[in-house]
């Protein structure tokens, strides 16, 4: 009896586990991924003719893909309900531009990351001066009153460098920048690559605000799922590694920060393959390395015999 009772105890602690479906086989299990996205944050997510478009969207469908499954979204009204969105089960991922930071590491498990960016900001130009190039800038200014996206790090970042009294939260970063726009604010702050994309598709504003494009901070995105599936977390670090590799992540990069086919003057672009884009990069490349030897032979002295 006792040998019973040890191998009906092994079997419990032993083979329970693996009894259990994981995220992945659950996902497969339903047929479909949901996934969690931010609202209003091109060129990551935003909505074109009734549409979501954007670098999350792409690499969230793809995902989905791999998974053999169909995709939905889900996009929270407000940044600080991705998580616990995420906790109550009504999403599977979060994929919206977020940051990976230690305090939202004890409630979510974070991928490795997939983007790089800076704290960066846009600013009226009558208060930026000449030399005004990062966000750093922003703290010698008189009078700096800053629009920011309410419950994100850019909003902790700044109330350590100004006062409450000069900041405003908007519930999207789109919001923060027409706050700007309407004089609302003298600034907004985001990460670089909203204020990069901003500045390139509202020329119109030019002569009265500047981008703060100066790299000051590294932080990172990251997909967030919740705690306890490390095989999950591990095949989408894996997935992650894939598309850095293959190139898919600089082709949509390229596509979202260079081509910008949304754009009305642009929509007539023709969308460019993997294959293409790494030949491309690759003859670049093969001809940036010719015209370095070109200069460096221009400087080199000759000697003749």
């Amino acid at each position: 009896m006792k040998c019973v009772r040890w191998f009906q105890i092994f079997c419990f602690f032993f083979a329970a586990p693996f009894a259990q479906a994981g995220e992945i086989e659950r996902i497969q299990a339903k047929g479909e991924l949901v996934v969690s996205l931010n609202k209003g944050y091109p060129p990551f997510s935003m909505v074109l003719d009734n549409q979501l478009r954007g670098l999350d969207v792409d690499l969230a469908a793809l995902l989905a893909d791999y998974l053999g499954v169909t995709i939905r979204f889900i996009q929270p009204e407000t940044y600080d309900q991705q998580i616990p969105t995420l906790l109550a089960g009504k999403a599977d991922i979060i994929i919206a531009a977020m940051t990976r930071t230690v305090d939202r590491g004890l409630k979510v498990s974070f991928t490795t990351p997939y983007f790089e960016v800076s704290q960066a900001a846009l600013v009226t130009r009558e208060l930026a001066k000449p030399g005004a190039q990062s966000y750093f800038d922003l703290v010698d200014m008189k009078g700096i009153t800053l629009g920011v996206k309410a419950n994100t790090t850019h909003e902790r970042f700044a109330r350590e460098l100004f006062s409450d009294s000069a900041i405003t939260v908007y519930p999207t970063a789109e919001d923060a920048a027409k706050g700007l726009v309407k004089g609302q604010v003298k600034a907004m702050v985001a990460d670089s690559p909203f204020v990069r994309v901003w500045a390139k598709t509202h020329p119109e504003h030019y002569l009265k605000i500047k981008p703060l494009l100066t790299k000051v901070t590294r932080e990172y995105y990251a997909f967030a799922i919740r705690h306890g599936d490390p095989v999950f977390l591990n095949w989408l670090n894996l997935f992650i590694d894939q598309i850095k590799t293959d190139g898919t992540l600089d082709l949509l990069t390229h596509e979202y920060f260079e081509q910008m086919p949304w754009l009305e003057k642009n929509k007539g672009l023709e969308k460019t393959s993997r294959a293409l884009f790494l030949k491309n990069k690759f003859i670049a490349r093969q001809q940036e390395m010719i015209e370095t030897r070109r200069e460096r032979a221009k400087k080199s002295k000759i000697i003749y015999d």
